[in-house]
């Protein structure tokens, strides 16, 4: 405010000794006024980022408090983008949203961890994708297969948030009743919570299936080879500290704000990542869940739930992940001559379940002295359709270190 207008147009005359005191009164109320405006509007500046920061733990995670923020000690953000779900007065402490010491579970399958089965494999799935489910209890994680050929040594469940359509939400609880394999926890089921989705599998099974041997973590869009996966994992020689999958090595974040794997320098300031799993499938021994899990509960979240659980909280744990070549997250080529040797394929959709399934169990199949090759010269980068944030040359994964 322009002090100089709030002085009076006319000052008084010479003569009227009587009203200088006055005249100064005057003045000095409305020195006063201006300052005290002044302050005002600085502890208003004040306030809003130290409201926002303090309340953040309790808001929704899509609240996107003020964008001007100190990062660091010396850099003044004026405009930040800031990650949908995750701006940067957003608390990332797990616990506020884990509740480690709660049983947090709105479903919860009965009995599915006893006897306790050697593999468990938690698919994380959206909660409409009602067919994706329905395809792969009729093909790889079929129940009579499981029961018979595994003697219930192999168990399978599908974790899930929850969505603001309680219709959806009530459809699922229908499901969970007629098939006890889901798992649906209180948070909101979006893409930027991916990472909570999995630190749930962790706290799941390091509570409720806890003498499990092997955990693996994959998605609804994945065909997995259970007899191949069963054949590497007893014919390991060591049975813990393991942490097996697709190894991504030398990835760098995204610093594009409109890219879907956006990370601003607020949630991970390295330059590259930690060596890590692809999500889409990997396995780890039940003494390494443990390990994910406290260490995860001590770790601020980045929402890339790959990076954060078998890269930057594996580092922290120091649990080395290591690669497969059974696992893959670049889409393979639908030959059941290759599939029938591989454990993982990526970007298999309802159709193509079945059509695999049915392939590999045609007893007709014959590859005989045909020798399937799935090698594609791969040069990821942020522009690729399938690939996202791998940013990496996969040549020769056994140089990653």
């Amino acid at each position: 405010m322009d002090r100089l207008r709030l002085l009076p147009l006319e000052l008084p005359s010479a003569t009227n000794i009587n009203n200088n005191g006055i005249v100064k009164g005057k003045v000095s109320f409305v020195r006063r006024l201006a300052i005290g405006f002044v302050i005002l509007a600085t502890l208003g500046l004040l306030y809003v980022p130290a409201y926002h920061s303090a309340q953040s733990p309790f808001l929704g995670l899509g609240e996107t408090p003020s964008p001007a923020e100190f990062i660091g000690d010396t850099h003044l953000v004026v405009s930040l983008a800031q990650l949908p779900g995750w701006s940067y007065n957003t608390s990332r402490d797990l616990c506020t949203y884990i509740h480690p010491e709660n049983t947090t579970s709105v479903l919860d399958p009965i009995g599915i961890c006893s006897p306790s089965p050697y593999l468990l494999i938690v698919i994380c799935s959206a909660v409409a994708n009602f067919k994706a489910r329905a395809a792969i209890r009729d093909t790889w994680a079929n129940k009579s297969n499981l029961d018979n050929i595994y003697n219930s040594t192999v168990k399978i469940a599908f974790l899930l948030g929850q969505s603001d359509n309680d219709t959806l939400n009530n459809i699922v609880a229908e499901e969970s009743h007629q098939y006890n394999d889901i798992i649906q926890e209180k948070f909101h089921d979006t893409y930027n919570n991916l990472t909570l989705k999995s630190v749930m599998i962790l706290k799941w099974v390091t509570s409720s299936c806890r003498q499990a041997k092997y955990l693996m973590k994959t998605d609804d869009d994945m065909f997995v080879n259970i007899p191949i996966l069963m054949k590497t994992l007893q014919s390991t020689s060591q049975s813990t500290d393991t942490l097996l999958g697709s190894l991504i090595c030398n990835a760098k974040p995204i610093l594009d704000p409109n890219n879907k794997w956006y990370t601003p320098k607020y949630m991970y300031s390295e330059k590259i990542y930690p060596n890590y799993l692809s999500g889409t499938g990997y396995v780890m021994s039940l003494d390494v869940a443990f390990k994910l899990y406290k260490t995860a509960l001590t770790t601020p979240l980045l929402h890339l739930e790959d990076v954060y659980i078998t890269g930057v909280c594996a580092k922290r744990a120091k649990v080395r992940p290591v690669n497969h070549p059974g696992f893959s997250y670049v889409p393979r080529k639908l030959d059941p001559c290759i599939l029938k040797t591989v454990i993982t394929t990526h970007k298999v959709n309802v159709s193509n379940m079945h059509g695999i399934w049915n392939k590999l169990h045609n007893t007709n199949l014959s590859c005989g002295n045909h020798a399937p090759t799935d090698k594609k010269s791969v040069t990821l980068s942020r522009n690729g359709r399938n690939i996202g944030y791998y940013i990496v040359k996969r040549r020769n994964t056994n140089k990653c270190v």
